[in-house]
């Protein structure tokens, strides 16, 4: 079975907050991102596979990253923040699937809601307002 996560971006801040990169894992057959309007959609080929976005607010150099996937057949998210530029998605998307990485947890809480503040205070919360299903679509909330 197939699964798409639609994700939305609402910045809220003045920030100009920019898509920097983007990775599928390759589990599951893998998957791809499109980005039509600022709306970003991950397709996943099967269970067991995830993408990332990385994020850089261009103005204070700040990055931070969301994680979405399906793990088990149910949907599960992530966020990283205080980042650097050299902390690639390429880097960090393979931990998620590490045995024994403490990253590794966020596949089986299969949260359907995370919130976490950087620094400098920003927050950031990812939503899923359609959890479930083979259809799913998340809301980042950038404040």
């Amino acid at each position: 079975m197939s699964y798409s996560i639609r994700v939305h971006v609402v910045n809220a801040t003045s920030a100009k907050i920019k898509n920097i990169e983007r990775t599928v894992w390759y589990y599951a057959n893998g998957g791809s991102w499109i980005e039509d309007d600022e709306i970003f959609t991950l397709t996943m080929h099967g269970s067991g596979t995830s993408g990332t976005l990385r994020f850089k607010d261009i103005g204070t150099g700040e990055v931070f990253l969301v994680a979405v996937g399906v793990h088990n057949y149910v949907r599960w998210c992530d966020i990283i923040t205080d980042l650097t530029d050299k902390d690639t998605s390429m880097e960090i998307h393979p931990t998620y699937y590490q045995p024994n990485h403490e990253r590794g947890a966020m596949l089986w809480k299969q949260l359907p809601v995370i919130g976490k503040t950087s620094a400098s205070g920003k927050k950031i919360t990812l939503n899923y307002n359609i959890a479930d299903g083979a259809n799913m679509s998340v809301y980042i909330m950038i404040n």
